[in-house]
């Protein structure tokens, strides 16, 4: 009976999370790049700053990175998603890829919102700290 109870209780608490939209997180996972061939420049809003390209492609939510430099260290965006004037999410996308191969990360944000990007690197080899410019880009 107790099994019954239990399975009964997580069956419920598992359409609840289904039907409630979740809310702010603190800090969303490092997400890694898939390889892909990203879209021409003109459906994307592009900035580049010291080795790394950062482009937000609207049509779809896709954040693609390009690493330009052929040093040990990874590119990457930090990405901050403010809903109502507050944080509602945010975290990064990084490609190991390799120089000048393109990354994307595919994210879903809510029309209304603001989207920032701060271009980053992160040297995985030598520090689990990941370095962003603090010249971030208003995308939305």
């Amino acid at each position: 009976m107790r099994k019954l109870v239990l399975a009964l209780l997580m069956a419920a608490a598992a359409v609840m999370g289904v039907l409630m939209p979740a809310t702010a997180s603190a800090a969303e996972a490092t997400q890694f790049a898939v390889a892909g061939t990203p879209p021409p420049k003109s459906q994307m809003e592009c900035h580049s700053y010291v080795a790394v390209e950062i482009c937000w492609e609207k049509a779809g939510d896709h954040w693609w990175v390009q690493d330009q430099d052929s040093d040990s260290a990874s590119a990457g965006v930090y990405w901050r998603n403010n809903r109502n004037g507050s944080l509602y999410r945010d975290g990064h996308c990084i490609t190991s890829l390799g120089k000048d191969k393109w990354g994307q990360c595919n994210k879903n944000y809510y029309e209304d919102s603001q989207l920032y990007g701060f271009p980053c690197v992160w040297d995985r080899s030598a520090t689990d700290v990941i370095t962003c410019s603090r010249e971030g880009y208003q995308y939305q």
